[in-house]
């Protein structure tokens, strides 16, 4: 009954039009901040997802490093076994290290990564490749894929593939790079560049494992750790395997735990773009309460009725509260299908287009989820409770001064 009261009172007409206009102008400003709180959320759902691609192409699906050291030693037995277990479909051996990468009178420090030619099957960086291909060498004739950021750094991509440059590392006597006397300096050919984001095309360059052992002066079976490429659904099992084989003296971490930091940030910024647009929300709900109170008073005749007929004060606070919900769902739900149909839009046309050419879409990205819609239409409810408490007090106080 309450409801159906509500209702009535939000749909049927009033003495003074302007009451009905200024309903509708709350309704369509929650649908509005609603628009924009789905829109914007789903916009950071879009990036993080492309961020998390980018993150998931580079990593392997499990690592393998050791806990207390830059490398380890693992045995032949120790790595066959590893491959054997069952869910691995393929794996690597890592070696990882800094070195001075030299072109001429250009200079990079970069982090080689040395990996087998299974490699392709773990990590997509060939995916990524910009020129060239992903041909890693051998320790004769060593070959590297370069970042595009260290490239432009070194002047190379004004120049063909196939130039040799020098490679400086620290030996294992020595402990400074400015040393000479402490490098091992070696010659490399460069067969490809890739681009997938920022943070590694001006970090990272790859080549094959026997060579940055042999650069980094390790002792033959001595890594910097395995990563593997794994069917996901036995990643409990394999992790445990590899701990049974390898011993406690090694951290194994999935995609996520390699990259907690950035997952925990990236979910950080969304609900801290959540709150603050929820503030906005907050104060377009002050148009709910003015159109509400104006309701109450043009209901006065309505509230000496109900009274009349044994209603108590509890009931007309109750169906103005209604009323406030109502009103607040409708502009929820206008403001849902609104951005609904513009992410719609921007999925498959692109309306919207990102500036320069640095990054790996040119559009916007968005990815609606149902989640945001469920908290998003409950904490426009919420408010609209909020917003409604007073002018429904209000009407159950003039009801209770008629009695």
């Amino acid at each position: 009954m309450h409801s159906l009261f509500a209702w009535r009172y939000f749909r049927g007409k009033y003495a003074f039009q302007a009451i009905q206009i200024i309903a509708w102008v709350s309704v369509f400003a929650i649908a509005l901040g609603t628009a924009a709180l789905i829109t914007v959320l789903s916009v950071s759902n879009g990036f993080t997802e492309v961020v998390k691609g980018l993150y998931s192409d580079f990593y392997a699906d499990i690592s393998v490093t050791p806990n207390n050291a830059k490398f380890i030693k693992i045995t032949d037995a120790q790595y066959q076994a590893v491959e054997k277990i069952t869910g691995v479909k393929s794996l690597s051996k890592v070696v990882i290290s800094k070195a001075l990468l030299v072109k001429g009178n250009q200079q990079s420090v970069v982090t080689v990564k040395g990996v087998a030619p299974s490699y392709i099957n773990i990590n997509k960086v060939s995916n990524y490749l910009k020129r060239g291909e992903f041909d890693l060498g051998n320790i004769a004739s060593p070959k590297i894929i370069i970042g595009i950021g260290v490239e432009q750094r070194l002047g190379l991509f004004q120049d063909p593939l196939g130039d040799t440059m020098q490679l400086y590392a620290v030996n294992r006597s020595g402990k400074s790079i400015a040393q000479l006397d402490q490098l091992n300096t070696l010659s490399v050919v460069q067969s490809g560049a890739f681009s997938i984001q920022q943070e590694f095309d001006e970090q990272y360059i790859f080549t094959n494992d026997g060579f940055a052992q042999y650069l980094f002066d390790l002792i033959p079976n001595e890594i910097s750790g395995i990563e593997l490429s794994i069917d996901l659904k036995y990643e409990k099992q394999i992790t445990a395997s590899i701990k049974s084989i390898l011993g406690s003296g090694v951290q194994v971490q999935n995609k996520y735990q390699q990259n907690i930091d950035l997952y925990k940030i990236m979910q950080t910024e969304k609900w801290i773009i959540f709150f603050i647009l929820a503030l906005i929300m907050i104060v377009a709900s002050f148009n709910l309460v003015g159109a509400l109170t104006m309701l109450v008073l043009e209901k006065q005749k309505d509230i000496h009725v109900l009274q009349a007929m044994g209603a108590q004060s509890w009931d007309i606070q109750k169906i103005f509260l209604l009323l406030s919900g109502i009103m607040a769902f409708i502009g929820a739900l206008i403001g849902g299908l609104l951005s609904s149909l513009f992410c719609w839009l921007q999925l498959k046309y692109h309306l919207i287009k990102l500036e320069g050419n640095s990054f790996v879409i040119d559009y916007y990205p968005v990815k609606p989820m149902l989640i945001d819609y469920i908290a998003i239409i409950s904490l426009v409810l919420f408010i609209s409770i909020l917003a409604g408490w007073i002018p429904a007090k209000r009407a159950a106080d003039s009801f209770q001064e008629k009695i």
